[in-house]
C-alpha cells in the first residue's frame, strides 16, 4: 500500500513538472494605436485613445482567453516618423493597428501595410474617397467622402438658396480635407448647381482670404480643417465683419470648436452622423460609462474608436488576428453606439448623416 502511495505520488510530481515544462501561456493580443496625440489634431487622436481604452477595459483588456496589448505612439503629422513607428510595430509583430488620425498619415501607414497580407487597419476618422473601393488592408468606421456620403447636405444648401459657396480646407491634410470639397462639389454639380468659387487654404493670409471672399460674395462658406484652424479662420471672418452663412466640416465639430470660436460659433452649420443627443439605450450607456471614467463629454472620434474596439474584440472572438479581414467581412454588420455599421466588401461602411447648426453654444438638429 505503502508502495503504490509513492508510486501515486511520483506520477503526480512527475506530470506537473511536464506540465509546467511543456505549458506555454497564449500570446497576448498585440494592438498598435498611431495617431496626432500632440499638436493642433491632437483633439482627435486624445479623444479616439479614450475611446479604445473604454472598451478594452470593459473586457479587463482580454479576449478569447489573450490578454490584449496596446501600444500608443504619437506620428506628430510627421510621414517620416510615421514609417518609422509602422516598421517598429512591424518587428514586434503587432497585426493589428488603429489609425491614423489624418488621412494624409494614414496614406503613409498604408503604403506600407498593404505589402502584408496578414496586417489589418482600421480607422476613426480618415474619410478620404481616395482610399475607397479598394480592396486592400484598410478598414473604417468613419463615411469616406464619396459623392453620395454628401447627398443630405447639398440637399440642405440647396433648400436654403445658398447658389455660390466659398470653399476652404487644410492643405497640410489635403488628402482628407481637400477631396471633402471636390466631393461635396461633385453632389452639388449632380443636382444641377455651380460649382465652388474658390478652393482657398486655411495657411493664406487671412486678410487675402477676407478680401477674395468680398471680392466673391458668397452665399455660403464652407471650410474643411481641424477645429482649431476652423475657429481661428472663422473669427476673423466675423472680425472683419463678413456676416455670410458658414459650413463647416465634421473634422472640427468637436467641443473645442465652440471653446476656440466663442460667439463666432454661432450659427455654423455642420453635416455628421453623430447626435449627442441620442436616445438609442447602448449610446447613453457609453456616454455614462465614458464621464464616469473621464469625467467629460465624448466626442463623436471617441465615440468612432470606441466602437472600433468592440468591433475589434467581437471579431477576435471568431479568430485570430490574421483573420480579421476575413471574419469581419463574413459578418458584415455590427452593433454601433447610434446606429448599425454596416461594412462593405471593400471595408467601407453606410450610415445615416444629419445636419446641425450651432445654438446657443450648442450642436442643434436641424430640418432640411
Amino acid at each position: 500500500m505503502k508502495k503504490l502511495l509513492i508510486l501515486f505520488l511520483v506520477i503526480v510530481i512527475f506530470v506537473v513538472i511536464v506540465s509546467l515544462l511543456f505549458y506555454k501561456e497564449k500570446e497576448p493580443v498585440k494592438i498598435g494605436f498611431i495617431g496626432a496625440l500632440t499638436g493642433k489634431y491632437s483633439v482627435l487622436g486624445n479623444a479616439m485613445v479614450n475611446g479604445v481604452l473604454l472598451s478594452f477595459e470593459e473586457v479587463n483588456y482580454e479576449v478569447n482567453g489573450r490578454k490584449i496589448d496596446i501600444v500608443f505612439k504619437d506620428d506628430k503629422q510627421d510621414e517620416d516618423l510615421n514609417k518609422n513607428i509602422i516598421n517598429e510595430f512591424l518587428r514586434n509583430d503587432i497585426k493589428i493597428i488603429i489609425g491614423n488620425v489624418t488621412s494624409s498619415m494614414s496614406k503613409v501607414t498604408m503604403s506600407i501595410i498593404n505589402d502584408y497580407d496578414d496586417m489589418f487597419m482600421i480607422s476613426a476618422s480618415s474619410a478620404s474617397n481616395e482610399f475607397s473601393g479598394k480592396d486592400d488592408n484598410f478598414f473604417r468606421v468613419h463615411v469616406a467622402n464619396n459623392t453620395q456620403r454628401f447627398d443630405s447636405f447639398t440637399n440642405y444648401v440647396i433648400n436654403n438658396g445658398f447658389k455660390r459657396v466659398y470653399g476652404i480646407y487644410d492643405p497640410y491634410n489635403a488628402t482628407y480635407a481637400k477631396d471633402y470639397l471636390i466631393n461635396f462639389e461633385k453632389s452639388l454639380v449632380s443636382k444641377g448647381e455651380k460649382p465652388l468659387l474658390s478652393y482657398s487654404k486655411t495657411n493664406t493670409s487671412l486678410d487675402f482670404l477676407v478680401n477674395d471672399i468680398r471680392k466673391k460674395n458668397p452665399d455660403l462658406i464652407i471650410i474643411c480643417a481641424n477645429s482649431v484652424d476652423s475657429a481661428r479662420v472663422i473669427q476673423y471672418i466675423r472680425l472683419k465683419g463678413i456676416k455670410t452663412q458658414i459650413a463647416s466640416s465634421e473634422w472640427a465639430r468637436t467641443p473645442s470648436f465652440i471653446e476656440n470660436a466663442g460667439k463666432a460659433a454661432e450659427g455654423v452649420i455642420f453635416n455628421i452622423d453623430y447626435d449627442e443627443n441620442s436616445a438609442n439605450p447602448s449610446y447613453k450607456e457609453f456616454v455614462h460609462n465614458y464621464k464616469r471614467k473621464y469625467d467629460i463629454s465624448p466626442s463623436m472620434y471617441a465615440s468612432k474608436a470606441y466602437e472600433i474596439g468592440k468591433i475589434l474584440l467581437e471579431v477576435l472572438e471568431k479568430g485570430d488576428e490574421t483573420q480579421i479581414k476575413r471574419n469581419l467581412l463574413f459578418q458584415k454588420e455590427f452593433e454601433g453606439v447610434q446606429d448599425k455599421i454596416l461594412f462593405d466588401e471593400y471595408g467601407d461602411v453606410i450610415r445615416s448623416y444629419y445636419n446641425f447648426k450651432v445654438k446657443n453654444g450648442e450642436f442643434v438638429k436641424v430640418d432640411e
